[in-house]
């Protein structure tokens, strides 16, 4: 074996070994005779422990409390009861005890004289409540006992206590309840002893619980990353979860190590044991069968799986002393898949498998540890404290990660033979593969890059000729109007009755006219923007020029809605642009900051340049206006679907504009950013570059999707 799987060995050798120690401190034998536990022989000074099993004194349906420093010689018990047991066992005047009520246990301890060493007691956890006392001293308690249901609070949490003897005769009344669990009583050995050896018992007992729990936590990782490398061998994934309910176990039974964290609701506790030992023979079930694998086990296995989804609705809906005489079932298909196993591993020994002879071992040691754990848990095992499967099971752990190794050398190894072959069957063809590698690289490039120009090429047809389809849709009516307003208006002037209107029909013909010259300028711009071929002629320009010669044009439109526009100016305003497009971009901001802006509002127009030798110059129009949903705020510039919204006198759009406006922006190397809070305006902000030195020529329009 080699030295990286010894380590492991060897700290599995350990733990076994701390383990037989800690369990090989029993150094007195004296048993409980008729509610005796006679101890005289010891003398002062002696480090010693005993289990207090044998015949204990017991009373149903009553509970005795003693008195202190008083102990009673005339007290008739209704039997004596075989401790460590549950009282549903015991029998009196012929018939068996129920399994609910509450009932008192009691024996003398008989020290020898002058004996005041102090002394340790280790209690285990009763089924489900109890309280004990010492000379009428009570001294502990799990829960509350009581005398109905209603009082009686079950509980499940280790404990020991320490106790100086005052007299050579103590009397130990146990007190216990249980009004939940299928039976009632201690079902666990209790132990006293010197208060050292006591205390060195109990702290060893939950140091190799922890220790082992995390070791086969580690374990379950292990073999859970293993799997997760190479999800063809799911034995890996079953074995992983069997691992961690073996891990998960100790916490939530003997020794409920859960109670480190001050988790103490009975309940909970109960229901979680059950959980973990259903996922434990499933996963068990079906790792046996993937180490085994045959079709009649594999129905066998499927069977678990239907037991599996009941117990699981039976822990959630059944009250706990129902679902736990499943703990049978549990352990007989237990029982039967380890058979199957110990079967199935002679049967390939036999055929001279080495694998099955540790495979063998392996089963054989988590045997003796079900076995035990199954008199345990059936108070027919009177040395045992701890359940044992999740220790036996560390030797199935590192069995499997020695084959695990083994495989993965053995692979390796493999791996290796079969890459000196090919390297030297390479050798003569390594030539002719680049070169025929090469030229199919080639033809696979020119014919991917093909198929992608054709891909964006369609993507973007169809992209436009959808877009196309729904502008033509809207332009359709929105030429329309303008146009019967203005032939209209012509018509009325020829009327003589209108003729003294002249001058407002003449302003309704121009407003007309100017939103069908706008509507048709932003079509021909984004028309030639869809083609590519908007001409980008960049030069120094005056932006207040552009904007105070769009303010003229809008005015008019403004005043009828009377709202002021204002425009300042900080700084120069020269930008390096073309200007026909920035006039394209202040008048859609300006006709839209009009057009959303409520009758008395408020537009101002600020140019800044606030350095000579700042590289951008900034444009912003604000309003005080309806504003922009932030949802809207963030598809207001991406959006391929149009949407347009009327404006505060019910104006009109095609829905094109502010997407004209980013993409007539971008060209310009610039960028555009909005502001705005619904209800009380919006603001645009264009950042355009001061100097530049492109050569004019034809842009390239890139849209956004």
């Amino acid at each position: 074996m080699s030295a990286g799987v010894g380590v492991p060995w060897r700290l599995f050798l350990s733990v076994v070994s701390l383990l037989l120690i800690s369990c090989s401190n029993e150094d007195v034998t004296s048993r409980v005779e008729k509610g005796v536990l006679d101890l005289r022989h010891l003398e002062q000074g002696d480090d010693f422990s005993v289990r207090m099993n044998g015949e204990w004194e017991f009373w149903f349906g009553t509970f005795i409390y003693g008195s202190p420093g008083d102990i009673s010689d005339t007290l008739v018990p209704d039997l004596y009861g075989k401790v460590p047991g549950y009282w549903s066992e015991y029998t009196l005047d012929g018939s068996r005890l129920p399994r609910f009520g509450y009932g008192t246990y009691r024996t003398l301890i008989l020290l020898p004289s002058g004996y005041r060493d102090r002394m340790g007691f280790d209690m285990p956890v009763f089924d489900t409540s109890y309280e004990i006392s010492i000379n009428g001293v009570t001294m502990a308690r799990n829960g509350t006992p009581a005398r109905s249901s209603a009082e009686s609070v079950p509980s499940y949490e280790p404990l020991f206590f320490s106790y100086v003897p005052k007299s050579d005769t103590l009397e130990i009344l146990i007190r216990v309840s249980n009004y939940e669990h299928r039976r009632g009583g201690f079902w666990m050995p209790m132990k006293t002893g010197s208060f050292k050896a006591i205390q060195t018992n109990f702290t060893n007992q939950w140091f190799i619980s922890i220790a082992v729990s995390g070791m086969l936590f580690a374990s379950f990782l292990f073999f859970l990353i293993f799997y997760l490398l190479d999800r063809r061998d799911r034995k890996l994934l079953m074995f992983s979860l069997l691992v961690l309910c073996l891990a998960l176990r100790p916490f939530l039974s003997a020794p409920y190590l859960i109670t480190i964290v001050d988790v103490r609701h009975w309940h909970l506790i109960i229901r979680g044991e059950y959980l973990i030992l259903l996922f434990m023979i499933t996963s068990g079930a079906w790792l046996a069968y993937l180490i085994y694998p045959t079709r009649w086990f594999r129905r066998f296995a499927i069977a678990i799986d239907v037991i599996f989804l009941f117990g699981i609705a039976a822990i959630i809906l059944l009250p706990i002393y129902l679902f736990s005489y499943s703990v049978w079932i549990i352990q007989a298909s237990a029982v039967l898949v380890l058979l199957y196993a110990i079967f199935m591993s002679i049967r390939g020994v036999a055929t001279g498998n080495r694998i099955d002879v540790l495979y063998l071992i392996a089963f054989m040691t988590i045997a003796i540890g079900l076995v035990s754990d199954i008199l345990f848990s059936n108070a027919l095992e009177e040395n045992q404290r701890l359940y044992i499967l999740s220790f036996t099971m560390l030797a199935f752990v590192f069995i499997q990660a020695t084959l695990l190794i083994r495989g993965w050398v053995r692979r390796g190894q493999e791996r290796e033979r079969l890459a000196a072959q090919l390297e030297e069957l390479n050798r003569d063809l390594e030539n002719r593969v680049k070169r025929r590698t090469a030229e199919l690289q080639e033809r696979s490039d020119e014919l991917r890059n093909r198929n992608e120009h054709i891909a964006r090429q369609n993507r973007k047809l169809s992209e436009t000729i959808n877009l196309k389809n729904k502008i033509f849709s809207v332009i359709s009516h929105d030429l329309r109007s303008p146009v019967v307003n203005i032939l209209y208006t012509l018509y009325m002037l020829k009327e003589e009755e209108f003729r003294e209107r002249t001058e407002l029909m003449a302003d309704a013909c121009i407003q007309s006219s100017q939103q069908l010259i706008t509507l048709l300028e932003n079509m021909l711009v984004w028309g030639r923007g869809q083609e590519d071929m908007i001409r980008y002629a960049p030069a120094e320009h005056d932006l207040a020029d552009l904007i105070l010669t769009n303010i003229s044009i809008l005015k008019d439109g403004a005043d009828r809605k009377d709202i002021s526009l204002n425009f300042t100016q900080v700084g120069k305003a020269k930008g390096w642009f073309d200007r026909d497009l920035i006039d394209i971009v202040i008048r859609n901001l300006l006709s839209n900051a009009i057009k959303y802006t409520n009758h008395g509002g408020r537009v101002t127009i600020v140019v800044r340049q606030k350095e000579e030798a700042s590289d951008w110059v900034t444009i912003s129009i604000c309003d005080n206006g309806i504003g922009i949903s932030p949802e809207r705020q963030k598809r207001l510039f991406t959006e391929s679907e149009l949407e347009s919204t009327p404006g505060t006198d019910s104006e009109k759009g095609t829905g094109i504009g502010l997407r004209l406006v980013h993409e007539l922006v971008t060209l310009s190397k610039g960028t555009i950013t909005v502001e705005s809070t619904p209800g009380s305006g919006s603001c645009f902000t264009v950042m355009l570059p001061a100097t530049g030195h492109t050569k004019k020529g034809r842009g390239r329009l890139h849209q956004t999707s």
